[in-house]
């Protein structure tokens, strides 16, 4: 970038400072900013209508916080003192582990938070409800809760790294509240996709999360780029790719009860959806 008429050079930012916790400073007081990589460091560029003055008052209170914090927690892993930026994608992650454990220790209590009631008799498998008189009793939770019942230890592992992946990066640059609003479109999403791909059968997890996040960070970094969501394209491919081979059945032959295709579509296109609309709003702020 160049100075001109909308954008200013604010700030020269060295290799290691801290990008998360400025763009959460710089959100949380409603400064339009550009992070733009240059060298081995960053330039933070402002709109010339924004408050300049708070912007570097900002980046030196994070200076003298690194110079504390490199002091006090000498030895403590660095993902430690992260994890409480990112506060919703964190419960999100024990949600879903406790999700695993509740399936795993107490079966018989998953029938109150999957996407429609059930019962079990006569050894038969389960009974759903008509997904029309489980919500006519008002029971909308069930559009999110599916979303951290995991089915195996794998399942639970999977989707937790990959959430904590990318669901850190949308949390920091989103800002809390709107990183919520789209977890909670993600999984409500996702799992009325799965919905009305399979029917009535039992399904869960925060696959279908995960790919609205890889699909937000996929198509908003396209448009308006940023450090904090620079993930490498293999890793993105990777996961469409993975997408797609359950979609040809093929991983189904090896896990038992199938893969939630309709979860990882519906959550893909939402997410990427999302992706378009904010990262256009931030392009042309």
């Amino acid at each position: 970038m160049t100075e001109g008429d909308n954008w200013v050079l604010a700030s020269h930012l060295a290799t290691g400072f801290d990008l998360d916790l400025l763009v959460l400073a710089l959100n949380r007081n409603n400064i339009t900013y550009r992070l733009v990589e240059q060298g081995e460091g960053h330039e933070l560029w402002l709109d010339k209508g924004q408050r300049q003055a708070d912007a570097q008052q900002l980046i030196a209170q994070i200076e003298k916080m690194a110079v504390v914090n490199k002091a006090l927690n000498t030895g403590r892993p660095k993902a430690v003192g992260s994890m409480w930026r990112v506060p919703v994608t964190l419960i999100t992650l024990i949600l879903g582990v406790l999700g695993f454990f509740l399936v795993s220790y107490q079966p018989g209590i998953i029938h109150l938070l999957t996407f429609v009631d059930f019962t079990l008799a006569n050894g038969q498998g389960p009974q759903f409800v008509p997904v029309e008189k489980t919500f006519a009793a008002g029971e909308y939770w069930r559009f999110v809760t599916p979303a951290f019942l995991h089915f195996g230890i794998f399942h639970v592992v999977f989707n937790s790294l990959w959430l904590w992946e990318f669901g850190r990066r949308v949390e920091l640059v989103s800002g809390r509240a709107a990183y919520l609003v789209l977890m909670l479109a993600l999984a409500s999403g996702s799992n009325a996709g799965q919905y009305l791909w399979d029917g009535p059968v039992l399904f869960g997890g925060l696959s279908g999360v995960v790919y609205g996040l890889v699909g937000y960070v996929w198509i908003r970094n396209r448009i308006a780029p940023t450090p904090l969501l620079n993930v490498q394209p293999g890793i993105i491919y990777m996961l469409i790719g993975w997408l797609l081979i359950c979609l040809f059945g093929i991983v189904d032959v090896f896990i038992q009860g199938g893969v939630a295709n309709g979860a990882h579509v519906s959550g893909l296109l939402i997410g990427m959806l999302a992706g378009a609309l904010a990262g256009r709003q931030k392009s042309q702020s």
